[in-house]
């Protein structure tokens, strides 16, 4: 029972030995993978309620009878209804990837979740910004399908236009780098989106290296996807992968990744201010670029009232503490 998560809330791991050497990161990513398997089949389970319910309005979508055929410089016909319409409840999916990243985001800093309600506590906590992100995600996909699609007819009669068509392709890479970092900024700290979204941009660069390796996996299990032949077997194999692991199993690869930059840069450096240790490692990008990734001060508030502290995993201004713990 405990997989499906009704059973031993009372027991947690048995952690890691503060005295024991770390391991390299491969090891310790196949280590924790297979000792949190269990718990990733029972998080994605939880994740496939909502997208069940999203797949089925897509489907009833695709249905209507309204399809209208979208012509790009004559060269590109597409379905518009099919292309920019069918993919509009993938929006409402959004706030649900709160709860997987926090989940993973745990399992990858080799801390305890209880996943069920970790879950659903993440949703709650956190689906404002990640619907808002999900809207911009819609918008930046809609507007460069679009812009990639004309300037492709256009730089086959004049090499002018590749100069746009590869800006586009650049826009799309960077975005895609900062989607790796802001569902676990929105979980771990609170910022404002455009902060979040500003360090997101930054840790394109930071984390190059990381970004490439994530990409080149995720293309991979989509190239395998595409290209097995889909055989009865081979399909049962995808629904099962899809429905017991694939999006749980993405969601730990991206936080496993990409979090060592996050709490190099943002947490340490947050806990490094608490502590008064104002000066900041020689050569960092913390150096390169003061204050770039601190929470900007609010109009009125006190330098020395209201600091950002960092409390039960997320970054939060002793005010805002306060007068948490004044309401519990």
């Amino acid at each position: 029972m405990g997989l499906f998560g009704f059973g031993n809330y009372d027991k947690p791991g048995p952690g890691v030995s503060k005295d024991e050497p770390p391991k390299a990161a491969p090891i310790r990513f196949f280590e924790i993978l297979a000792r949190k398997f269990s718990k990733l089949v029972q998080l994605n389970l939880i994740f496939m309620i909502p997208t069940i319910a999203v797949c089925i309005l897509m489907v009833a979508l695709y249905l209507v009878p309204t399809h209208f055929i979208v012509s790009i410089s004559g060269m590109f016909q597409i379905d518009g209804w099919a292309s920019f319409v069918v993919p509009i409840p993938l929006i409402l999916l959004s706030p649900f990837i709160a709860g997987l990243t926090f989940v993973t985001r745990n399992f990858a800093r080799e801390e305890h979740a209880f996943v069920w309600s970790d879950f659903w506590d993440a949703v709650k906590g956190n689906w404002k910004y990640f619907l808002l992100n999900g809207l911009v995600c819609y918008a930046v996909f809609t507007l460069l399908s679009f812009a990639l699609l004309y300037y492709y007819s256009m730089a086959v009669s004049n090499w002018m236009y590749y100069i746009p068509l590869w800006m586009c392709v650049m826009v799309a890479i960077v975005f895609l780098f900062a989607q790796y970092y802001l569902p676990i900024m929105f979980v771990t700290f609170d910022l404002k989106f455009t902060h979040a979204y500003k360090n997101a941009l930054i840790f394109t660069v930071a984390g190059f290296g990381r970004n490439i390796l994530v990409t080149i996996i995720l293309g991979a299990m989509l190239f395998a996807f595409l290209n097995i032949p889909l055989l009865n077997i081979t399909l049962l194999v995808y629904v099962l992968l899809l429905v017991f692991i694939i999006f749980s199993f993405i969601s730990y690869l991206i936080s496993f990744a990409v979090y060592p930059i996050i709490d190099r840069y943002m947490i340490q450096a947050a806990k490094r201010i608490e502590n008064g240790e104002q000066k900041e490692p020689a050569g960092s990008v913390e150096e390169e670029f003061p204050g770039l990734f601190s929470q900007p001060a609010e109009e009125g508030d006190d330098d020395d009232g209201d600091k950002y502290v960092y409390v039960n995993g997320r970054l939060m201004k002793k005010s805002e503490m306060k007068d948490s713990q004044q309401e519990q």
